[in-house]
C-alpha cells in the first residue's frame, strides 16, 4: 500500500511539474510576443531576436503541453465515434479504450528510437540560433525526447488504469449473471 502511494505521489508530482512548465511556457510566450508587437509598431525598435526566441520557447513549451494533453486523455480519443457505437455498452467503451492507448502506444513507441537518436545528435553537435546566438536549439530536440518519454509513461499509466476498469466491469458482468 506504502508503494502504491509513493508511485500516486510521483505521479501527481511529474504532472504538476508538467502543468507548471507549461504555465510558464505560456506566460514567457505571451510577454515575448506583447514584447515584439510594442517594439515593432510602437516603439520602432529593431529588436529582431524577440520573434525568435518567442518562437523556440513555444516549441519546447508545446512539446510538453503534449504530454499534459496525453495525461488528460485529451488528443489520444476520437470521442463521436466510441460515444455512438458504445452507447449504454459501458464494457465496449472500455475496451475500445485500451484498444485505442495500445495503438498510440505502439504508435509512439515506433517513433521513440528515431527521437532517441535525434536528440543524441543535438547532445554530441550543439547548434545555436541565428539571431538569438546564445539560444542552444538542441534544447528543442532534447525536450522532444522527454516529451515523447512522457507521452509513453502517460499512456502507460492510463493503461493501466483502463484495463483495471475492464477487470471491474467483468467482475460486474458476471455476478449480474449468476
Amino acid at each position: 500500500m506504502r508503494i502504491k502511494k509513493t508511485l500516486a505521489s510521483m505521479l501527481n508530482g511529474i504532472q504538476k511539474v508538467e502543468e507548471t512548465i507549461c504555465f510558464v511556457g505560456l506566460i514567457v510566450c505571451t510577454f515575448l510576443i506583447c514584447a515584439t508587437v510594442v517594439n515593432r509598431y510602437w516603439l520602432h525598435l529593431e529588436i529582431m531576436w524577440l520573434n525568435d526566441l518567442a518562437q523556440y520557447c513555444f516549441v519546447f513549451f508545446m512539446f510538453f503541453a503534449f504530454a499534459v494533453t496525453t495525461m488528460k486523455k485529451g488528443h489520444v480519443a476520437v470521442n463521436i465515434f466510441s460515444t455512438k457505437l458504445f452507447h449504454n455498452k459501458p464494457l465496449g467503451g472500455a475496451i475500445y479504450n485500451i484498444f485505442l492507448e495500445l495503438l498510440s502506444l505502439l504508435i509512439v513507441l515506433i517513433f521513440l528510437p528515431g527521437v532517441y537518436y535525434f536528440m543524441l545528435r543535438a547532445m554530441q553537435y550543439p547548434q545555436y540560433g541565428t539571431l538569438v546566438r546564445w539560444f542552444n536549439t538542441s534544447w528543442l530536440q532534447i525536450g522532444l525526447f522527454f516529451a515523447f518519454a512522457l507521452v509513453v509513461f502517460h499512456l502507460l499509466v492510463i493503461l493501466q488504469r483502463d484495463i483495471k476498469e475492464v477487470v471491474k466491469l467483468l467482475r460486474t458482468h458476471q455476478q449480474g449473471e449468476k
